[in-house]
């Protein structure tokens, strides 16, 4: 079985699909009884989410955001 440490090495390549069955195998069968590390999953998953909304967002519409935060900004 993997140790924790070793499944914060691999959680990029997991969480990419970047790991053979055996290792995702693994890396679940970890995950389904290591709260801590289900957690730390779990956070990295958010985080990535977040990460490429900003992103896009960014992209889009940065003068948008510029705009809003000046606004926001004169206000106070």
């Amino acid at each position: 079985m993997l140790s924790c440490r070793d499944l914060a090495h691999k959680a990029d390549a997991f969480l990419d699909g970047e790991l053979s069955s055996w290792k995702k195998l693994q890396v679940r069968l970890h995950l389904s009884m290591c709260n801590g590390c289900y957690a730390f999953m779990d956070q990295m998953r958010t985080t990535r989410q977040l990460v490429k909304a900003e992103a896009q967002v960014s992209a889009n519409n940065d003068t948008k955001i510029d705009d809003i935060l000046s606004e926001f900004h004169m206000k106070k």
